[in-house]
């Protein structure tokens, strides 16, 4: 990008980050929580105006790019997707323009997808994350857990395929509306608790006879009450890393694994790695981020 002051967005299900960036360095952010399950459509002008007017009034004209969830169906303007495999190098060259009523030179990052019988899959927001993570630490497989955990694997600097695993979804909903989590009440960390799921998740895969037992156990005296959900954790996280290893048929030789995650996600997987015999290292998802982003705004 030839101009010198712009403004990078994050814009994700449930907040917003803006960067102002004056003679190429980043010196404000701006925050909301005003995300795409807040205000959609023609909506997301107010909402980014907000964020950003009194930059706009300061400093003049400037572009903008813009990433995540913004680009969705949901979101302000639908960034169509690129099929892997992907050169996250060539983000830049696949922007789409979005319209404001005051005519500012603002543009969406794409995402990625995967068009497969065997795997239909869509990332929105993390390549973002990912084209930081490929400059800061390249490896073949990466892992960014969350609600919807992303696998990715890389080959030749391009993402060639990544599926996702629904793990904390499935946690939260088998927590709060099934009775593995009737009476649990409050909820307290063991990692005894974790690790002894962790371990028969990995070894059984298939969870499904597991799962009532858990239920059977609070019930028996097997489990504390306030450790279910610890225990739960484990197991689904570990047949979350066999599945995987499987799929991907990843081994020892393409140790390690780049996990994009904060201290606690980066801890338990990296656990949970150890049981297939591979090692991890850890990134920040905002440090990836803000570098994919940076990266991306100098190939325009």
């Amino acid at each position: 990008m030839s101009a010198k002051n712009y403004i990078l967005i994050d814009w994700g299900s449930t907040n917003i980050r803006a960067f102002l960036y004056l003679d190429g360095k980043q010196t404000e952010v701006n925050r909301s929580n005003e995300g795409v399950t807040t205000v959609r459509g023609a909506l997301c002008e107010g909402a980014f105006d907000r964020l950003t007017e009194k930059w706009f009034e300061k400093y003049g004209p400037m572009p903008v790019v813009m990433a995540g969830m913004v680009g969705s169906i949901n979101g302000w303007c639908d960034a169509p997707y690129l099929d892997c495999p992907v050169d996250l190098g060539n983000l830049g060259s696949s922007l789409t323009k979005v319209k404001h009523s005051k005519g500012y030179d603002i543009s969406i990052v794409p995402g990625i997808c995967v068009k497969d019988p065997d795997n239909y899959n869509v990332i929105r927001g993390e390549e973002t994350q990912l084209a930081g993570a490929f400059k800061l630490s390249p490896s073949k497989v990466y892992i960014m857990p969350g609600t919807h955990c992303k696998w990715v694997l890389a080959e030749d600097g391009k993402v060639k395929s990544f599926r996702t695993a629904m793990t904390g979804e499935i946690h939260s909903v088998l927590m709060k509306h099934s009775l593995i989590g009737l009476g649990a009440g409050d909820q307290e960390s063991c990692v005894d608790e974790f690790k002894r799921g962790l371990e028969c998740g990995y070894r059984q895969n298939n969870i499904i006879p597991r799962l009532f037992e858990i239920r059977g156990a609070n019930i028996l005296g097997g489990i504390k009450p306030c450790h279910v959900g610890e225990y739960l954790s484990g197991l689904l996280i570990g047949a979350e890393i066999a599945s995987m290893q499987q799929i991907f048929k990843f081994t020892k030789d393409d140790s390690p694994v780049t996990i994009i995650a904060g201290d606690f996600f980066f801890e338990r997987y990296k656990m949970a790695l150890a049981l297939a015999g591979l090692d991890a290292l850890q990134l920040d998802a905002d440090t990836c981020f803000i570098n994919g982003i940076e990266s991306i705004v100098k190939t325009i």
